[in-house]
């Protein structure tokens, strides 16, 4: 049997189906199962054991992955983003089942639509229960596995034998696709510094394409001095940089995922996103912060709140006391 999963982009989404994929290789093993993403998500799934092959879609050649597809004749495609394209891709796949989230406008591409499971998960986990009427049994793993090749290693070890790093070493990714994830950069300095004054924690403000003025902003308002990473060439050098550290503190974003992968605790600043769904569920490594959201009741994809009310009522002050409570705990 030969399946396609598609979850073209979002690195946090792409990161999350891999434990589905896994589950699937579980259940059916003589099974292929390929990935169809684009990059940079495609970035952080090369090498993944689960995966047979990764397809790195390019969208400005849509007819030409569609003929791609097609020509392998799948029996499977499992399309878990749900948009107009990938819905598309699914339709004309040719293969004979073709299954898609049911709640989507365009689940008229999917001849076998598939039902979100009733209650609260880890979003990992809801798309393994979306394949149970497939015969999708779960097993009880939801990690997610980032292989990072030697070059991308060497890189994060030149980095940081050039820097003085203590025994604690904290990264921070102050950074969030969306405004309503976005917790003030002024905060996130006045934590930075707490934690290198008080604790003695070397922090590490990673960044990633356009985000390189968030990570010197949070430097040029701290008394004490940071490391900011590098430019990084892709994903793989990233999660190197983030390896072996022993947290990692930021907003809802794709960088959390990949500390999570890697094994890395992660502390997360929420603003209106669940953090059922987007926190690995393990209070014992991985903890949140979050006040009040009174925009949660106004959509539930599309927040439309402005003034962060959620996020500007989660102080400095209240953040290091959490995040030096769960790091005795850590360490002990």
């Amino acid at each position: 049997m030969k399946i396609l999963v598609i979850q073209l982009y979002r690195i946090g989404d792409a990161l999350l189906t891999t434990p589905a994929v896994k589950e699937l290789k579980k259940n059916f093993p003589e099974a292929t199962v390929d990935f169809l993403a684009e990059n940079p998500a495609a970035e952080i799934l090369k090498g993944n054991p689960h995966i047979d092959h990764l397809i790195v879609y390019d969208k400005k050649s849509p007819w030409r992955f569609i003929r791609q597809i097609r020509a392998q004749k799948y029996d499977w495609v499992i399309d878990f983003l749900g948009t107009p394209r990938s819905a598309v891709l699914t339709a004309l796949s040719g293969a004979r089942l073709k299954a898609g989230l049911a709640r989507v406008f365009h689940r008229w591409a999917y001849n076998h639509p598939l039902t979100d499971p009733k209650g609260a998960f880890y979003v990992a986990e809801e798309k393994i229960r979306l394949l149970e009427p497939l015969g999708v049994r779960f097993h009880g793993d939801l990690s997610a596995e980032i292989r990072i090749p030697e070059e991308s290693k060497a890189f994060a070890r030149d980095f940081l034998s050039k820097n003085r790093i203590s025994r604690l070493r904290i990264v921070l990714s102050p950074v969030s696709r969306r405004h309503f994830n976005r917790w003030p950069l002024s905060r996130f300095a006045a934590v930075a510094d707490r934690l290198i004054s008080d604790l003695g924690a070397s922090v590490l403000i990673v960044w990633g394409p356009g985000e390189k003025e968030n990570a010197d902003q949070i430097a040029s308002a701290m008394k004490q001095k940071p490391l900011i990473a590098p430019k990084t060439g892709n994903l793989m050098d990233l999660a190197a940089l983030i390896e072996g550290a022993n947290l990692f503190i930021g907003n809802d974003n794709g960088v959390k995922h990949i500390a999570a992968a890697l094994g890395v605790p992660t502390f997360t600043i929420y603003g209106p996103h669940s953090p059922v769904s987007w926190t690995f569920p393990d209070p014992k490594s991985h903890r949140f912060i979050q006040k009040s959201c009174p925009c949660l009741e106004e959509s539930k994809n599309e927040h439309l709140c402005q003034s962060l009310s959620c996020l500007n009522s989660i102080s400095a002050d209240e953040v290091f006391e959490q995040v030096s409570d769960f790091l005795t705990n850590l360490i002990q």
